[in-house]
């Protein structure tokens, strides 16, 4: 936020079908999850950002840490981790370059489970995100427990920042992270108040309509030649 330099992308599921043009993931993913079926679309997206990541490695240029979101049911499958490492090998990526946002929506009552998991990731290179933050009910519980490495601010928060009271409650979201040494991500950045207000009080990215609009990997690859 206070350099206005690029250093990172989030991959969106969106579905355009042949038959029925657009669906929403608002429609999708819900039955992804219902049906089970959920973990083939983390695995469909993970495998486009895997093979992008290598195809930028092959022509030489710059690789971008991008963060994919994980559903709650693919995390605790069995062999997850050694699964994800498999992929990556065989995509030849180094894991840096990957961060998996876990939302705290999930409630993540099993602690010991999920910090297991979380720290295998970690042994393997791979980052994790707490997404949606603020929005649960019990993240202060198992914050502490658990090693993520960012904190996003959700949405919501973002809009409101401007009210007195949202705004206190953003800058300390924004202190907890820099005291437990997470960066802070305020998501749905859309106005430059709500990007100056982020930058006065410490956050350190932000995403959103400010900056860019969701794109193809192809309208990616043209905005990055504007860095090369």
């Amino acid at each position: 936020i206070n350099t206005g330099e690029l250093v990172g992308f989030e991959a969106l599921a969106r579905w355009v079908s042949s038959e029925v043009g657009f669906v929403s993931p608002a429609v999708f993913i819900p039955i992804g999850e219902k049906t089970g079926n959920i973990y083939k679309v983390d695995r469909a997206i993970l495998k486009s950002v895997l093979a992008w990541q290598q195809e930028r490695k092959k022509l030489g240029k710059r690789l971008y840490p991008i963060s994919v979101n994980i559903s709650p049911s693919h995390f605790y499958y069995p062999n997850f981790v050694s699964n994800i490492e498999q992929l990556i090998k065989k995509y030849d990526v180094d894991p840096k370059y990957i961060t998996f946002e876990i939302t705290e929506s999930i409630e993540l009552e099993d602690v010991i489970c999920a910090k297991k998991i979380i720290n295998e990731l970690e042994a393997i290179g791979i980052a994790t995100s707490i997404d949606d933050f603020g929005v649960g009910y019990s993240s202060l519980g198992y914050l502490q427990e658990l090693p993520f490495e960012e904190i996003k601010i959700d949405k919501s928060f973002t809009d409101s920042i401007a009210e007195t009271r949202m705004h206190a409650v953003v800058k300390t979201i924004i202190q907890l992270a820099a005291d437990l040494n997470m960066l802070s991500v305020a998501e749905g950045v859309e106005t430059e108040a709500q990007h100056e207000g982020l930058q006065e009080i410490g956050c350190n990215l932000g995403q959103g309509y400010h900056y860019y609009k969701p794109m193809s990997l192809e309208e990616v690859n043209e905005l990055l030649e504007q860095y090369e």
